[in-house]
């Protein structure tokens, strides 16, 4: 073999590691990037639900203090219930309004209740518990918190039909899926991703127009760059916590 083809041959295989690797960093780089943006987007989501509570203590102060102003007790036990808005917003900045820290500050509740010295103690008490059930229903509006009855109403009154348009059609295709997650941070042209599918015209056309339909992707423009929409990207979220909570092993798929 000449020496001419031997080079050629190592430039040939230079290029395919180059190659790899350069498809290997891509990957690498989008996984970091991915679960930045998780992370930052809860991080983000969990400041502003500390904001919001840290900002309704002035009016719990007000709405308790409100029940029984001429009660010896008043300066003694307001900070003492107010401090159960104060646990809730530290449980809400690290991460940790779980069903069993949010049950341990209802019993916290009943106890301070037992301890009443007064009849008319229940008022105020009652006042900062429902005060509190509104705080507990904000996080949960906002997905800080969610407890197991709500996931076990949620499954109850899901609408088969619409957890198909929704899942079953935009994901029944691995392609449809290889789209979506090459969407996932940041926009792709058409010829983008013609060549990550390695499909062409009508046959990707097929698949783009599918995921359009189902809301779950977006055009900018009548030729621009598609992108993923807000529907999308939670959808692919919660195919990543579905796949991690079934344990699949990607090595063997």
């Amino acid at each position: 073999m000449s020496e001419k083809k031997l080079i050629a041959e190592e430039i040939t295989l230079l290029h395919e590691e180059i190659a790899g690797l350069r498809s290997e960093l891509n990957r690498f780089r989008g996984e970091v990037a991915g679960s930045q943006t998780n992370s930052l987007f809860n991080e983000f989501r969990n400041q502003c639900a500390v904001e919001m509570i840290n900002g309704s203590l002035e009016n719990a102060y007000e709405l308790i203090g409100n029940e029984e102003k001429e009660c010896p007790m008043q300066t003694k036990c307001i900070p003492h219930l107010v401090h159960f808005f104060e646990e809730l917003g530290d449980y809400t900045r690290t991460g940790q309004v779980t069903e069993d820290n949010i049950e341990k500050m209802r019993s916290n509740f009943d106890k301070v209740k037992k301890m009443a010295p007064f009849d008319h103690c229940s008022n105020c008490i009652g006042k900062a518990q429902g005060y509190f059930d509104q705080q507990i229903g904000m996080l949960q509006t906002i997905g800080v918190y969610k407890n197991e009855t709500d996931m076990q109403l949620q499954v109850r009154d899901l609408h088969e039909e619409q957890v198909s348009n929704l899942i079953g059609d935009p994901l029944s295709s691995a392609v449809r899926v290889r789209i979506l997650k090459s969407l996932y941070n940041g926009g792709r042209s058409f010829t983008e991703l013609s060549k990550l599918t390695e499909l062409r015209g009508g046959n990707l056309l097929f698949h783009l127009e599918k995921l359009q339909s189902k809301g779950v992707i977006r055009q900018r423009g009548e030729r621009g760059e598609y992108q993923i929409s807000v529907q999308g990207y939670e959808t692919l979220n919660a195919m990543a916590e579905l796949v991690g909570k079934l344990g699949v092993n990607y090595s063997k798929t």
